[in-house]
């Protein structure tokens, strides 16, 4: 894993050269510059939106901290979640891109944001033309990763594709080393796991329930643990192929 200099603290930039570091590879001239880079940091209370629909943004958000989930709310405000985010993720790299947001990115926790510049980080991909592949292809993946859930959404029944949401978590925990053992955290209540999944909280509870008696998954008090994830990922049809992530030996 990707540290700071031994001789300076770990910036936000850091943050971001370990999430690219689970998508691709960089070399030390490019941890230097993006290690470099002018950085704020904010805090954010729970469910607070820390982008709206119609905000302009002038910056790229890297969590440091917590999660962030992206979401949409029909006029009769019915929500649907379109994502999550953990801790070392950079949820809106496409803002650097695009004028004004098409949806809204919240807390799904109390959280600390990075927040770097926009002009900033494109001045740092300009000069280093792979962290500029880097940050295209996490937007790709994110694109792809929005293919499967409309898949999942769309054909699987109500225990497969909670088992798939959770096989994704946990595929994406273990690769940024957030996972210990069978276990990870996963912060989200049963009210926005029916809001991801377009299922209500009665049908995710009942499904819950139905997941714990295979003996294969336990999740309570934001924290999930797979016991045989083989078993529900072949439950799930869950490839992790569409996540794109570096293999170990890359």
């Amino acid at each position: 894993m990707l540290r700071a200099d031994g001789d300076r603290p770990e910036t936000v930039g850091d943050v971001l050269l370990r999430h690219f570091s689970t998508i691709g590879t960089f070399s030390d001239d490019d941890a230097a510059a993006l290690g470099a880079i002018r950085a704020r940091e904010i805090s954010v209370e729970r469910h607070h939106n820390v982008l709206s629909i119609g905000d302009k943004p002038t910056a790229v958000i890297v969590v440091l901290k917590g999660w962030l989930y992206r979401h949409s709310t029909n006029r009769n405000g019915n929500r649907q979640v379109q994502g999550f985010y953990m801790t070392e993720d950079a949820p809106c790299l496409e803002t650097l891109h695009i004028a004004h947001m098409d949806h809204n990115l919240a807390a799904l926790t109390p959280a600390r944001l990075g927040l770097i510049d926009h002009g900033d980080l494109k001045r740092v991909l300009d000069e280093r033309p792979n962290l500029l592949h880097l940050a295209w292809r996490d937007t790709l993946i994110m694109s792809s990763v929005y293919r499967e859930w409309l898949n999942r959404n769309g054909r699987m029944d109500a225990a497969s594709g909670l088992a798939h949401l959770f096989c994704e978590v946990m595929t994406r925990a273990r690769a940024g080393g957030f996972a210990s053992g069978d276990c990870c955290d996963f912060p989200a209540t049963q009210e926005v796991l029916g809001e991801a999944l377009a299922l209500t909280s009665v049908h995710v509870n009942r499904t819950l329930q139905l997941l714990r008696q295979t003996g294969l998954v336990e999740f309570s008090g934001g924290r999930l643990t797979i016991h045989d994830f083989n078993r529900l990922a072949d439950l799930a049809e869950f490839d992790p192929q569409y996540l794109h992530l570096r293999e170990k030996d890359a």
